[in-house]
């Protein structure tokens, strides 16, 4: 998955203290862990000690198995590794548990999206997105599906739309995200000077979208840049082996 969403932001909001947010329970009546056990958790995952947080977890959704949290939490242990498959049934549950959590439908939606599962996946999002209109996250999710789809138009609306709500936010990252992924659009139907323009003002708000170095550098080739494209390959591997230094090429 992408980095930490707005409805991360929700999740944590829901476990700092002085919020009045920290019952575990979301007023189910069987016996629920202790908050700051599940706050440790959130931390734990946030910091990336995700199989730290797992053997946390793990015991505490036998312990508590009408926790909703706790299984959410604990897929966001497997899901944060890419073991969909392990995250799946977790988020299933969560959601069985709580249909009122908004952030379970979220990231269930993203698990099922790397799954393959588009239509269940477009489901979540849209029914997070039903609460929360203006989720930049939910808007940015439902373009790539509508992309995938081959629906550019759509497409192309959900990443500007993205866009604007991210510009709102002041949030660069998510704003260079959906920049890149509108790029995508117009390299797909051929207009490479606004794929081209898109692609520059992502890497310049998000400069470690090296996946978007790459697809710039093959769109200033294609536009007869040599030179340039040869910068914004040399960034991409640059960007690519600081950050992932154990993948591949973007595709």
């Amino acid at each position: 998955m992408r980095g930490w969403s707005r409805p991360w932001a929700i999740l944590v909001a829901g476990f700092c203290p002085g919020l009045g947010l920290l019952d575990a329970s979301r007023g189910q009546d069987t016996p629920q862990p202790p908050p700051q056990e599940l706050a440790l958790c959130v931390q734990l995952i946030q910091e990336g000690k995700y199989e730290a947080a797992n053997q946390r977890l793990s015991p505490m959704v036998e312990a508590f198995p009408s926790c909703s949290r706790a299984h959410l939490l604990l897929g966001l242990t497997h899901h944060k590794q890419r073991r969909y498959k392990d995250a799946r049934p977790l988020f299933a549950r969560a959601l069985e548990l709580d249909p009122n959590d908004a952030p379970i439908r979220m990231y269930y939606g993203w698990c099922l999206y790397y799954l393959g599962e588009s239509a269940e996946a477009r489901k979540m999002f849209e029914a997070f997105l039903s609460r929360s209109p203006d989720s930049t996250d939910a808007h940015f999710a439902l373009g790539l599906l509508d992309f995938d789809a081959d629906d550019l138009d759509s497409a192309a609306g959900r990443f500007a739309k993205a866009i604007e709500l991210a510009q709102k936010l002041r949030n660069r990252g998510e704003e260079g995200k959906a920049r890149a992924r509108l790029g995508d659009v117009y390299v797909r139907t051929g207009k490479l000077a606004e794929a081209r323009r898109e692609l520059e003002q992502a890497v310049d708000l998000n400069p470690d979208l090296y996946a978007a170095y790459f697809k710039l550098s093959v769109v200033l080739e294609r536009l007869g840049h040599s030179q340039a494209a040869r910068r914004a390959r040399r960034k991409h591997e640059e960007v690519r082996e600081r950050l992932h230094p154990d993948r591949g090429h973007a595709e």
